[in-house]
């Protein structure tokens, strides 16, 4: 019996042995597993950072190639010194390597002042600055060849991080051929602005001349009425003959100042017609002031026309009177001109086509070359005009 108890419990013993086992068994299995799915994984992982690196490798590569090869001279600069360039920098500056100039401040490849009459060092840091602050700065330069030949550049700054350290990339544009182009161009520009003030200042005295001829004949003749129409015709010449004159005076020839022009026209107006001893106000209202010379002249001549009337007719004599003139813009190319006087005044059926005096001619001459159209205000006294003309 004992021998059987004995067999039986070994045979547990065993049993137990065997379960232990298995399930150690299981576990390295289990253990290897994971270690066979860890040690995959760093192969794919090794395999990754391996590629990453050779892509990484490559796009440095490439971004090398970029910035050799570049047209445009571009450096870097790190904590306010150039620490790289490209060929493009060392051929501007004249040097035989990129070693010359490299591990300098940009003040020490510029002349000692700007044009500005600023210290090139202080400009510099002010520029970087910006470029770092803002990100990016864009502005015109002095730089200095190896030979110490100064020349005009355009900068452009852009502020970067990279491995934890501020750039700031760096491109010059040699504007040497481009700042004689302009100085070509604004030669000519000049000259031929000397040529037309010339040529406006010999039409102004061959119009002078044309008026004191027509003043002589005005003297020379006892007929009122052709005396008369000789000095309306020196008015006209006169209006004419100052635009020709304020061009010759002004700094820009493309425009006449009407803030300017119109007193001056209407006092010599009223000063013909009524002496130096008048009641005549003038009351100006000049909301567009600048016109070019096609538009400025017929426009002066209608004015002139107007007035002469308003001082002819409307206002008798020595009577107190106003003269008004009103210039606003309707849209970008239409004007409103309203002009007359607070006179007698003439008859309200007033009909354009009907006019055949030759100053009213002349007035709807000129409204048709300014492509407009003239009505006659409804007033109890005076006689006023609303006229919208286009600019030529």
């Amino acid at each position: 019996m004992q021998l059987l108890m004995k067999k039986q419990v070994k045979k547990n013993t065993l049993k137990k042995r065997k379960e232990k086992i298995s399930i150690s068994e299981r576990k390295a299995e289990v253990k290897f597993r994971t270690l066979k799915e860890q040690l995959s994984k760093l192969k794919k992982e090794n395999k990754h950072l391996k590629n990453s690196h050779l892509t990484k490798k490559d796009s440095e590569s490439k971004y090398r190639s970029l910035f050799e090869m570049s047209g445009d001279a571009i450096l870097v600069i790190e904590n306010e010194t150039f620490v790289d360039c490209n060929k493009a920098v060392v051929k501007m500056l004249g040097y035989k390597n990129k070693k010359e100039l490299l591990n300098t401040h940009p003040s020490e490849l510029s002349p000692l002042k700007q044009p500005d009459g600023r210290l090139s060092f202080e400009k510099a840091e002010e520029m970087m600055a910006l470029a770092i602050k803002n990100g990016s700065n864009h502005f015109e330069w002095i730089h200095k060849r190896s030979n110490n030949e100064e020349f005009p550049v355009e900068v452009w700054l852009c502020s970067l991080k990279h491995s934890g350290k501020t750039l700031i990339n760096c491109i010059w544009r040699d504007l040497t051929e481009k700042k004689k182009a302009e100085n070509v161009i604004l030669k000519n520009i000049t000259e031929k602005e000397i040529l037309l003030k010339e040529i406006h200042h010999r039409v102004k005295n061959n119009l002078q001349i044309i008026c004191s001829l027509l003043n002589l004949q005005s003297s020379a003749v006892n007929n009122e009425t052709l005396k008369q129409i000789l000095q309306q015709s020196k008015y006209r010449i006169e209006s004419m003959a100052k635009i020709h004159e304020m061009l010759y005076k002004t700094n820009d020839m493309s425009k006449i100042n009407f803030s300017t022009y119109i007193p001056e026209l209407i006092d010599t107006l009223i000063f013909s017609t009524k002496g130096p001893e008048n009641n005549i106000k003038l009351k100006l209202v000049i909301e567009e002031k600048f016109f070019t010379i096609n538009t400025a002249i017929p426009l002066g001549l209608l004015i002139n026309e107007i007035v002469t009337n308003s001082l002819k007719h409307g206002i008798k004599g020595n009577e107190k009177g106003e003269i008004s003139i009103s210039i606003k813009k309707k849209s970008d190319m239409k004007l409103t001109l309203r002009i007359g006087d607070n006179g007698i005044g003439y008859k309200n059926n007033f009909v354009a086509n009907d006019i055949t005096t030759l100053g009213f001619q002349l007035i709807l001459s000129l409204v048709e070359q300014l492509n407009g159209k003239i009505e006659k205000e409804k007033t109890s006294k005076g006689t006023y005009y609303n006229i919208e003309i286009e600019k030529i």
